[in-house]
């Protein structure tokens, strides 16, 4: 029967039939979500008396006995239950003291270990949320050598789901082992795993360990690394950690190395000024019609850590630059960085150079309704 032939009042059965069954099925959800959330907050209460027995036991008798702990494992192998073991755990650091949760969070390792070979086997999801608690509770925290949990961390970074291996990156970090992260970016390389640029920056920013030795430790073996990973690693040096300025500045010297890598050296100068580096930054600016003008651009910038009267002049000088950015750079250096006086920069105001003038003019004029913002805020305040 063609689909015409149809009488129209059929097709509107077919429809509201359709709008009753989503309708059932979104009934049905709400009262089956509502019973499990009741159940999952019948097993927290529950756990929670069971916590704050197993931390009173720890502090009268000392560490759990391996049957203690036993239990533990079999009751979280479900996801279920670790869920409401996360929620208990949460309700118990509020009852007990900082010194007798950190003793009963040491205590998990064991558990923890023996659940990354289970949890290993499941789906991404529950991979992904296991390394959460991992990072959550600091399990592991500060241990030395190699063990299961990192190699279950290790191996799920270089998986093809990106919040399990942020997951996972960020329990590392909370271990603060610095073999383990950087076994972990060995195999992401190995592997050809992309992640953001960004993420692994920050990510590093939240290591628990040692963050000058884990520095040295990624910068010593970045022939190992594409630029896709070293760029991160001197980002987080550039936040940091303020004792790489010899390597950084031997990099910056190396024409042929990659241009992100070269101008994050220049970033990093700016931060902590370096006088060997002085020169090379005034040539970027100097010479900023013959090379690529994001150089002379961040190095205007970075000139603002450099005072001193020849800095000004290199600057004057990069407020004459084809480029726009640069010319902003350069007048920002000069009145927000270096705060040179309107009476030293009398020969530019005066000068044959309209677009000079007018960057400075423009600068200037956005200082000042900074600077009028400021007052209002503290009139309101």
């Amino acid at each position: 029967m063609h689909i015409l032939g149809i009488r129209p009042e059929l097709i509107l059965y077919f429809y509201m039939a359709g709008c009753i069954a989503v309708l059932i099925y979104n009934i049905g959800y709400i009262f089956w979500d509502r019973r499990k959330g009741k159940r999952l907050e019948k097993q927290s209460l529950d756990m929670v008396d069971k916590i704050l027995m197993q931390i009173q036991k720890i502090t009268e008798d000392g560490p759990l006995t391996e049957e203690g702990m036993s239990v533990l494992k079999r009751n979280l192998r479900k996801l279920e239950r670790l869920r409401a073991f996360e929620y208990s755990l949460e309700e118990v650091k509020g009852r007990v003291s900082a010194e007798e949760y950190a003793c009963y969070l040491t205590g998990l390792r064991g558990v923890f270990l023996d659940l990354a070979f289970y949890y290993s086997r499941r789906d991404l999801i529950e991979k992904a949320y296991f390394a959460s608690l991992i990072k959550k509770f600091g399990i592991d925290r500060g241990h030395a050598s190699y063990d299961g949990l990192m190699d279950f961390l290790v191996t799920l970074v270089i998986g093809p789901d990106v919040y399990a291996r942020e997951n996972a990156l960020g329990a590392l970090y909370s271990i603060g082992n610095q073999e383990a992260v950087l076994a972990a970016w060995e195999k992401m390389e190995d592997n050809g795993i992309l992640h953001s640029v960004k993420l692994l920056a920050d990510g590093l920013l939240g290591f628990c360990g040692d963050r000058h030795e884990l520095a040295k430790l990624l910068f010593a073996h970045r022939a190992k690394f594409s630029g896709q990973l070293n760029l991160p690693v001197m980002q987080f040096i550039r936040f940091s950690d303020g004792g790489f300025q010899e390597e950084f500045l031997e990099l910056l010297k190396k024409e042929n190395e990659e241009k992100e890598l070269r101008l994050e050296a220049v970033r990093y100068f700016r931060r902590y000024p370096y006088e060997p580096a002085r020169e090379m930054l005034f040539n970027f600016l100097r010479y900023q019609e013959y090379i690529d003008w994001e150089y002379a651009a961040m190095a205007a910038l970075a000139l603002s850590s450099y005072p001193g009267i020849d800095t000004q002049e290199c600057l004057k000088q990069g407020l004459s630059a084809s480029n726009w950015y640069v010319r902003f750079n350069c007048a920002q250096s000069l009145i927000y960085g270096l705060k040179v006086p309107q009476l030293r920069l009398y020969d530019v105001y005066n000068g044959h150079d309209r677009y000079a003038r007018e960057i400075l003019k423009y600068v200037s004029e956005l200082q000042e309704i900074e600077d009028q913002q400021i007052d209002l805020e503290e009139i309101h305040v």
